[in-house]
């Protein structure tokens, strides 16, 4: 049976927590290392992160092990989100591959691609050269789940590129973003001509249908991170990641029915302006900073990307995008690297990884009734939050947790290593990290298939809670493994 928008709106009960308090307590050091300790994954024995006390995890579908149609699961698992499953009984957990190119799209025959282009070319390897093919090869998979238990993962769209993050939608479907531009067309060797990239597409889960595989243009063409849709009024807030000259935009739909399909039928993007102001520089910011909003008219989302003519296979990432440069014009505010971005209870939370006064990234919140902006949290460094960059929020509780992207640091105590982190971020602007990766294969372990290797700095992404808000399903993108952490999350 389909979802209505009202049904998977009550899916979650209302939070107890309506909008952050930025009152009280200056943002404090995060917990102290001592606080976690490694913990035992269930399923392969090893001790792969580190969680508080009274904590415990299980792995799945790790890379590279087999899909439901027996083809391999594929890498660099990135964003993700659960929507409800085709009985009362089920869920799936949604999830992005942030792929670039690889030998051929995933998944076996049936699975919706968006761009089958590939080109063979000669690398270097060794004394000779070889040939190797080069395929568009991110995408979407689904873990299915019947009570609370995983089941097997399906491939769900490829042929896409770089998919990040991206966010689900009240009709319980998935919107993968694209964290790429690419103009097909100017990209050379390529015998037939590679699709254009950088859109959003949306990915039912399978008892929805297939997805269509049809870019959602009027979204925008840019370096697309994450997308979160007010259910009340079905906008959808879109983050770019396109440092340091990045929009935080906002998408009308021509059609509102919020239904499988309905975003694809287009709509109106706007781009976030501060109020009697012009390009207003919001990257060096502080807790409690707060703007009053405009939106500006984007009358071409599609238009090309300043040095379009550069782009090359070793160089994609140029140049500002159409979208940016046309809100620029009219008075656009610029943020550095937008990431993360999810809507709770009138509110959307959105990240701005490397700004703030380290540095190292701020939580800002959109109040979606008044049109306002405000910082709800920034890091003071790197040993309180690096780079955090995902972003997710409990539907029950309220309870929020980011991500860190920055690659681990160094203990100022002992200078000893801190692996990539998840941390919970307060209400009244603290940061608690629960989550350490540990994943350090100093030996072949045969129920863990990744090879050996030092992962510790590998990202935590894609940050999400169970219907029931008991657990939270996260990611390590390298070797790509998804956790199902459970514990006492009222005493973070």
């Amino acid at each position: 049976m389909g979802y209505t928008r009202r049904k998977v709106f009550q899916w979650g009960v209302a939070s107890s927590i309506a909008i952050p308090s930025l009152g009280g307590l200056v943002a404090r050091a995060s917990t102290k290392r001592g606080d976690l300790i490694p913990t035992v994954d269930a399923n392969t024995g090893a001790s792969l992160i580190k969680l508080p006390e009274g904590f415990s995890y299980e792995t799945m579908s790790w890379e590279s092990t087999r899909m439901a149609d027996g083809s391999l699961i594929p890498k660099r698992h990135d964003g993700m989100a659960v929507v409800p499953g085709a009985s009362e009984n089920e869920y799936v957990l949604l999830r992005n591959h942030e792929n670039w190119f690889d030998d051929k799209p995933f998944g076996g025959d049936g699975v919706p691609i968006y761009d089958s282009a590939s080109n063979t070319i000669e690398m270097d390897e060794g004394a000779g050269k070889v040939p190797v093919t080069l395929a568009p090869s991110g995408g979407v998979t689904g873990l299915i789940f019947k009570d609370g238990v995983y089941q097997e993962t399906v491939p769900l769209l490829t042929g896409t590129m770089v998919n990040c993050a991206g966010g689900p939608t009240p009709w319980g479907t998935w919107l993968t973003c694209e964290e790429i531009v690419v103009r097909g067309d100017r990209v050379k060797g390529f015998p037939e001509a590679l699709h254009d990239h950088g859109y959003v597409f949306e990915v039912p889960p399978p008892h929805l249908g297939n997805a269509s595989a049809i870019p959602i243009k009027d979204m925008g063409l840019f370096r697309h991170e994450a997308v979160a849709i007010d259910p009340l009024t079905g906008y959808g807030y879109l983050t770019e990641d396109n440092g340091p000259n990045s929009g935080l935009y906002r998408f009308i739909p021509s059609d509102n029915s919020q239904q499988v399909g309905s975003l694809e039928k287009g709509g109106k993007l706007q781009m976030l302006k501060v109020r009697g102001e012009s390009n207003t520089d919001l990257r060096d910011v502080r807790r409690g900073d707060s703007f009053e909003l405009e939106w500006i008219p984007i009358e071409n989302p599609d238009s090309d990307p300043d040095g379009v003519e550069r782009v090359s296979l070793s160089n994609m990432f140029v140049g500002k995008s159409g979208p940016y440069m046309e809100g620029e014009k009219k008075g656009g505010a610029r943020f550095s690297r937008l990431e993360g971005c999810w809507h709770h209870d009138g509110i959307i939370y959105f990240v701005d990884t490397d700004s703030g006064p380290a540095g190292a990234g701020t939580l800002w919140i959109l109040d979606t009734k008044i049109d306002k902006i405000t910082v709800m949290f920034t890091s003071t460094g790197e040993m309180q939050a690096d780079a955090i960059d995902n972003v997710g929020v409990n539907d029950r509780t309220g309870l929020i947790v980011v991500c860190e992207d920055g690659g681990g640091i160094r203990s100022e105590e002992d200078d000893s290593f801190i692996g990539s982190r998840m941390l919970v971020i307060k209400p009244d602007g603290s940061a608690v990290a629960f989550a350490e990766n540990n994943l350090n294969l100093e030996s072949l372990n045969e129920s863990i298939p990744a090879e050996l290797g030092d992962y510790r700095s590998s990202e935590w992404a894609g940050a999400t809670f169970s219907p029931d808000g008991q657990t939270l399903y996260a990611n390590i993108q390298t070797p790509g493994v998804t956790f199902a952490i459970t514990g006492p999350w009222s005493d973070l």
